[in-house]
C-alpha cells in the first residue's frame, strides 16, 4: 500500500478549507488509504512538509488546499519519484482543472485510491537580483502572470467577503482602474526579440488562471511547451465587451490578443511589473522575469476526462 502524505492549508478559500479537514480525514480513511497528515500555517510549510515527506519515503504526497499551496507542493517534488496528488479547496483551483480534477472532494479522494498518473511538465521562473533584494527563482505548473494578473493578486489580497470567480472579477475592475499597461519586450533568444504594449504577459502551463478565465484553452500539460497569451492596452468598453469569450476560450481571434508556444522567454520593461506564479503574488515587482519550461517534471494523480472542467462548491 502506498504511504500517503497529506499536506493540508486549513486557510484556504478564506478559512472555509478548515470545516473539511476532518471529511477529507474520513474519506481516506474509509478508503483504507494511509496517511500522514501535516496542517500548514504560513508561506513555505507545504515546501517544507513535502521535502521532509521525500526524506522519509512517502511515495506520494497530496496537496489539500488552493492553487499556491499545489505550486508549493508539487515544486518541493521535481526531481523526485514521488507522485504528487491533490484536493482542490482554494478559490481558484486552476491547476486542477488542468489535470482534470473536480472540486468534488469525494471524487478527488477516489482518483488518488485509482492513482491513474501522467507525467507533466513545469516551468521555472526567476528575477534578477537587483537594489530591492537577490535573486528570486521558483518553479510553476500552472501560470505566470505579469503586468494586470499581478495587479490583480494585489487587489484580490485586499478583498474581503467575495470567493471564487466574483473576486477574482471584481480584483480584476479595481487593478484595470489604476493600471493600464506598459511596453515590455519579449527576448525568445537567438535575437528574436519583441517590443509589445502590453495590459497582460500570460505564460501558462495549464489552460486556465483566474478561477475560470481559459486563457490558454488549447495548452497541454506534458508537450513539452508552454504557452504564451499576450494582451494588448484595452479601454474599458474593450475590456467589458471581450472579456466573456475568455471564459469559453473565444479570445483566439481578436486582434489584441497574441498567442504562441515558447520553450524559453526573458519578459522585461523599463518600470518595475507585478507578477502572480500559480496564484501568488511574486514576492516584489521586477523589471526582468526570466522563464523556461521543464519537460518531464513530475508524476501526477490525474481524474476524468471532464471533472475538471466544471467548476462547482465544494461538496
Amino acid at each position: 500500500m502506498h504511504r500517503t502524505k497529506i499536506i493540508f492549508n486549513p486557510k484556504s478559500h478564506g478559512g472555509e478549507a478548515a470545516q473539511h479537514l476532518e471529511q477529507v480525514k474520513s474519506l481516506f480513511a474509509a478508503a483504507g488509504i494511509p496517511f500522514e497528515l501535516a496542517l500548514t500555517g504560513v508561506p513555505g510549510d507545504g515546501a517544507a512538509a513535502a521535502r521532509e515527506a521525500v526524506a522519509r519515503g512517502f511515495d506520494t504526497v497530496v496537496a489539500a488546499g488552493g492553487d499556491g499551496l499545489a505550486g508549493e507542493v508539487a515544486g518541493a517534488l521535481v526531481g523526485t519519484n514521488v507522485v504528487f496528488g491533490m484536493i482542490p479547496l482554494g478559490s481558484g483551483d486552476d491547476f486542477a482543472k488542468s489535470l482534470k480534477i473536480g472540486r468534488s472532494i469525494p471524487l478527488s479522494v477516489e482518483m488518488i485510491t485509482r492513482r491513474a498518473t501522467m507525467v507533466i511538465d513545469c516551468g521555472t521562473v526567476a528575477s534578477p537580483a537587483d537594489g530591492q533584494g537577490p535573486e528570486i527563482r521558483r518553479h510553476f505548473f500552472n501560470c505566470v502572470g505579469i503586468g494586470l494578473d499581478g495587479e490583480v493578486i494585489v487587489e484580490k489580497e485586499k478583498i474581503r467577503g467575495l470567493r471564487d470567480l466574483r473576486l477574482y472579477l471584481w480584483a480584476t475592475v479595481r487593478a484595470l482602474a489604476r493600471y493600464k499597461g506598459q511596453r515590455v519586450c519579449l527576448d525568445f533568444g537567438g535575437g528574436n526579440v519583441v517590443w509589445f504594449e502590453a495590459l497582460l504577459t500570460e505564460i501558462t502551463n495549464g489552460k486556465c488562471i483566474g478561477g475560470g478565465y481559459y486563457i490558454s484553452p488549447d495548452a497541454i500539460v506534458d508537450d513539452g511547451l508552454l504557452d504564451l497569451c499576450l494582451v494588448r492596452k484595452l479601454s474599458w468598453l474593450e475590456f467589458f465587451r471581450h472579456v466573456p469569450k475568455v471564459f469559453k476560450g473565444q479570445h483566439k481571434n481578436l486582434k489584441q490578443v497574441n498567442l504562441g508556444r515558447l520553450t524559453a522567454v526573458a519578459v522585461a520593461s523599463e518600470t518595475p511589473m507585478a507578477a502572480q506564479v500559480d496564484g501568488e503574488l511574486w514576492p516584489r515587482p521586477a523589471r526582468r522575469f526570466e522563464i523556461a519550461v521543464v519537460p518531464k517534471a513530475l508524476e501526477c494523480i490525474v481524474g476524468k476526462d471532464t471533472a475538471g472542467d466544471t467548476f462547482k462548491s465544494f461538496s
